[in-house]
């Protein structure tokens, strides 16, 4: 939660200067009852209690299964899209939205395997229990991750990206801290500490500010069965960037996973449409 709130109040102030500075262009006064009413449900979705459940799954599962799990909300949202959008996809974009998300699983467990000695502590009853508990959280994560990108492409439809995530950074930065004080205090603290801060704000403030620009840009402007399964693609596009400055080798299925995942990505550009 600390996180988010760092990228929501980093970039809250550019998206507002920038909507008040373009006047009537910027979108401000377009953003109506419902539109805004979707744009909470967006931040719902992800900074509020999306992510959390992903933190939490994370922490019974692991990174790797968790995000596996998590990262097939494109799934949700082509379904979504399909359903109360009116948006239809040809069955190569279908096809290209499960390669994606096959390919990305793949990445992402290939990449999280570590060998193991022996049971872990907490075996038998609990052990089974907590995996239990972590798919379920990360099965809701994938829902909620969905239920972002519908609400985004809802609430943003045809108005300026400047205006939509002034709107959505500042409900962000009103709903953390309720979800806090809701849960009087547990989890993880609210602020980054100081150090940290200093150390990584121009980072957070790269990607809170063009990251989620370019986010709100592809949910409006495509189907959103092509645009949620793009922005799935961070831990596939993570691989290379490691190999090339020699942090990381590819092994052969993280590669066959790059593989699955470039073709789906031809078929959704190239083919998606029906």
């Amino acid at each position: 939660m600390a996180v988010n709130f760092m990228r929501a109040s980093l970039s809250f102030p550019f998206f507002l200067v920038a909507a008040l500075a373009m006047g009537p262009e910027g979108g401000l006064a377009q953003v109506t009852a419902g539109r805004a009413g979707w744009l909470v449900l967006s931040v719902v979705g992800s900074y509020v209690v999306g992510d959390a459940l992903f933190l939490a799954s994370t922490q019974l599962l692991g990174v790797p299964a968790a995000l596996a799990i998590a990262s097939t909300y494109p799934l949700w949202s082509a379904v979504a899209g399909w359903a109360f959008l009116g948006q239809s996809v040809g069955p190569a974009g279908l096809l290209g939205v499960v390669l994606v998300v096959a390919g990305v699983v793949t990445v992402v467990r290939r990449r999280g395997v570590e060998p193991t000695n022996g049971e872990r502590p907490g075996g038998g009853f609990r052990a089974h229990s907590g995996h239990t508990t972590g798919v379920l959280l990360a099965a809701a994560t994938s829902l909620f991750w969905a239920l972002n990108t519908f609400a985004i492409a809802r609430g943003g439809a045809d108005l300026p990206v400047a205006g939509v995530n002034t709107f959505r950074m500042g409900f962000a930065i009103a709903l953390m801290p309720l979800a806090r004080l809701f849960l009087r205090g547990r989890g993880t603290p609210l602020l980054v500490p100081a150090a940290e801060m200093r150390r990584s704000w121009p980072f957070f403030l790269l990607e809170s500010v063009g990251g989620t620009a370019l986010f709100v840009v592809g949910l409006t402007h495509s189907p959103l069965a092509v645009a949620a399964a793009l922005t799935s693609l961070a831990p596939v596009l993570s691989v290379p960037f490691a190999f090339l400055i020699g942090r990381e080798r590819i092994p052969g299925r993280v590669l066959a996973g790059i593989v699955v995942v470039t073709a789906g990505i031809v078929l959704l550009v190239g083919f998606g449409r029906a």
